[in-house]
This record gives C-alpha cells, structure tokens and sequence, in this order.
C-alpha cells in the first residue's frame, strides 16, 4: 500500500516540493530508501497525531508553504496537489478537504462510500465549508499548520483528526475542495471474514470520544451534512 502511495504521489501533475513519509516504528521495518522521498523513522510508536508532527516539523525546517496530508492506503488522483495548493492559495480559507472514494468492492467497501466513514461534514447552506476532514485528505496552510498541531494525546488514528477541526475552525475555516480526490483503501478481501475488522473500526473510532470530549465541551453533529447522503456514522453524537 506504500509503495503504491508513493507512486501516486511521484505521478502527480504539479510535483510536491517534498514528500515526506513518517514511519511510526513500523514492525514491517521497511526502511524506505529513495531520493525522491524523505523517509523519517519515529524510534517509538506515538501514534498518528506525533508522527505527523514530526513531518510537520520537518517541513517547516524547510519553508513549505503548504501541508498535505493522507495515509498509506490511499492513492492520489493525478492533480491531487494541484488542486489542494491552489485552492488554499487563491482562497480565504486557512484548511481544505477533498473528495474521498472507496476504493475496494465489497459490501463493506459500499456501506462506508454509502455512510461517508471517511468523508468530510460541511456547513449548510452553502456546502462549501467543512465542520471537520478526516486527516488522510486534508491540507493546512504553514501559519494554520505552526498555530495549531495535532494533539498527541490521541494514541490511535481515531479522532485527532476531529480534534485539529475544532481547534483551528475557532479562528480560521476549512473548505470543501470536490476537484482533489483520492481513493481509500480498507483493505477487506471479503465482506464475510472481514466483518469482524468492520466491527473493529468502528470500536476505535468510538474509543477517542472521550478524549474529544475533554477538550471541547459542545459538540453538534448533524447526519444531514454529510459529503455523501445517508451519513449515519454518530448522528446521534
């Protein structure tokens, strides 16, 4: 899945300054090796929210303007980065998220592109303003990126994405950019034995709630403003 990452990211139409892969002591020991690609290593795993620090820290040592962000399972459209960047460059928004897809095909591949698991929530009436985007298609601008970091705190990838959200939409807005797309990848080979990781998924998103809620007192969660019709993923939240 990395490596097709990487692909995708090397195929783009508008080059990234840098791309920075941030290992989170993986037991797979990949050590990465490429002159394209700076591959930083963490010599303990932290979690999601601490590794991309680290590649934050790294890009901003080297004036980046803009922060990217995705994870291992995803494959970038082509015009990804070109579409990201000159949205937050010819925008007032200080963040953006794009159009994620499902990119396998069984039933539980469906239920999430149905359920929107890893779509971003917009504002109405407009739709052009996210409440909050799932890190693995997101992007800041580098002031949004120095002022607010992800809290690492949250030791799994489950709801330090929702924490960043909240935090920066108290000063800045984050908006909705359907042209950057990417696809997802679960990684279900079949909608019977992988049930069970189905489940799984579920359980740790729902196991960072307690840590939202202690550092955002109001929470308002609205199904109807979903990226994708039927979102049903904590409507009652």
């Amino acid at each position: 899945m990395l490596e097709r990452l990487i692909d995708s990211a090397l195929s783009q139409k508008q080059r990234f300054s840098f791309i920075i892969v941030v290992d989170d002591k993986s037991p797979l020991q990949l050590n990465y090796q490429s002159d394209k690609v700076q591959y930083l290593q963490m010599k303990k795993n932290s979690g999601p929210a601490a590794a991309r620090n680290v590649g934050i820290k790294y890009a901003l040592e080297n004036d980046c303007d803009y922060y990217l962000f995705t994870d291992h399972d995803c494959i970038l459209d082509k015009e990804w980065n070109k579409e990201m960047t000159s949205f937050l460059a010819r925008t007032e928004f200080g963040a953006v998220g794009g159009m994620t897809y499902v990119w396998g095909n069984t039933l539980l591949d469906y239920y999430h592109g149905i359920n929107g698991t890893l779509a971003g929530k917009w504002l109405l009436p407009e739709k052009k303003e996210l409440w909050y985007m799932p890190s693995l298609n997101f992007g800041m601008k580098r002031h949004v990126t120095e002022e607010f970091p992800f809290d690492e705190r949250f030791p799994t990838a489950a709801g330090e994405d929702v924490d960043v959200c909240l935090r920066l939409r108290s000063k800045y807005k984050i908006g909705f950019c359907p042209r950057a797309k990417l696809w997802h990848d679960f990684g279900y080979k079949n909608t019977i034995n992988d049930f069970s990781r189905f489940v799984r998924l579920f359980m740790k998103y729902k196991s960072s709630s307690a840590t939202v809620y202690e550092g955002h007192t109001v929470l308002m969660w609205d199904s109807s403003v979903s990226i994708y019709e039927g979102n049903m993923y904590e409507s009652n939240l």
